[in-house]
């Protein structure tokens, strides 16, 4: 196996290299009234009901018809993924944050072998000499440690495994109409993993790529299932309770809204130090993820990651500086990962029937 090339992040190049905003289409100029309220409105607590979208209607003010119809542009032009649920880590399904350090000539190859497989979800070029950092989720730890096995084998390059140890925070909902103020939950509640029931996992399966843009879409879930509308609807709204879905709604491509910076960023904290400087960060508004990871020492020392997505690379520095301004007594190191290239993002497939060979 391949060892990695010394780490050495950009950050102090400034503004050089490729731009974070590389090949972003910004679409939020081109949104009506209606639709940033449809978007902005249902990012969370989207109505779990037989006949949502009529709900959104008369909040809205148009017809049910017309949201549905709204709705299916904006997926058609990428501005949103789908309408979903956005799960809670290593609850129903193992994931893990891998990364790999690709020589510039074996990029687009190792990226393209990373996407083939059906469990990778994410996948970013990032501003490091451990360049590809991507996201696998399978339906257990042994078919996610097979996957992170098989892409090794396959790039023939080391894969550096980063499994998330704590949760923070994580709010991946994306304001079209105003600016990040404040933060209404800084830190994650406990997940009640006790409420889990067999069918919740086929249910949650058939939610992966979202509700149908339909007058009543749990009721065509539920009919796939062999169950009915009612006990659908309440199942989800008891994993939503439990804290196993996260957030029920509108799931936005956030480069497509004018996001285009999107910084990683990782903090060497003093271990005794993580749980209130976790806290510190996940309070900033413009934090949209806060995770607890492994070191992988002595190539990387880093325990704690935040995500930052903003208008601008400026803007995102600025969060940045601002953070490590406030746990400058608690953190020994830093750096700052821009992303340059999106090869692949898409909601987690919870795969449980179809398998993958190992």
């Amino acid at each position: 196996m391949h060892t990695s090339w010394g780490f050495k992040s950009r950050l102090s190049q400034g503004g050089g290299g490729r731009p974070s905003d590389w090949g972003v289409c910004d679409m939020s100029a081109q949104l009506s009234d209606i639709d940033l309220v449809l978007v902005d409105k249902w990012q969370h607590n989207f109505p779990l009901v037989p006949k949502p979208f009529n709900l959104i209607a008369r909040e809205t003010g148009v017809d049910a018809l017309d949201a549905i119809s709204s709705y299916e542009r904006l997926v058609a032009n990428g501005v949103i993924s789908r309408i979903g649920a956005v799960l809670a880590p290593n609850t129903v399904s193992a994931s893990c944050l891998a990364a790999v350090s690709a020589p510039p000539h074996f990029v687009e190859t190792a990226a393209q072998i990373i996407n083939d497989e059906p469990g990778v979800n994410h996948n970013y070029l990032r501003e490091n000499d451990l360049n590809i950092w991507f996201v696998v989720v399978e339906r257990d730890r042994a078919t996610l440690e097979a996957t992170l096995d098989r892409i090794e084998r396959t790039t023939n390059l080391v894969v550096h495994a980063f499994r998330m140890e704590k949760a923070f925070h994580l709010d991946l909902g994306f304001s079209l109409t105003e600016k990040r103020l404040e933060k209404k939950t800084p830190v994650l509640p406990p997940v009640d993993m006790s409420v889990l029931e067999p069918g919740d996992i086929g249910l949650l399966e058939k939610l992966s790529d979202g509700i149908p843009l339909s007058d009543r879409p749990f009721l065509r879930i539920a009919l796939k299932l062999g169950r009915s509308e009612t006990s659908v609807l309440e199942r989800l709204k008891i994993l939503q309770d439990a804290g196993i879905i996260r957030r029920f709604g509108v799931v936005v491509r956030h480069r497509s809204i004018g996001y285009k910076a999107n910084a990683m960023s990782v903090w060497n904290v003093r271990d005794e130090h993580i749980d209130d400087v976790g806290a510190m960060f996940s309070a900033d508004p413009m934090v949209s993820l806060c995770y607890q990871r492994n070191r992988e020492m002595p190539l990387w020392p880093y325990n704690l990651y935040t995500m930052t997505h903003a208008n601008s690379r400026e803007e995102a520095l600025e969060v940045i500086n601002r953070l490590s301004t406030m746990a400058t007594q608690h953190v020994m190191s830093s750096d700052v990962l821009f992303s340059t290239k999106c090869f692949k993002q898409r909601g987690a497939r919870l795969a449980y029937n179809a398998g993958v060979s190992a």
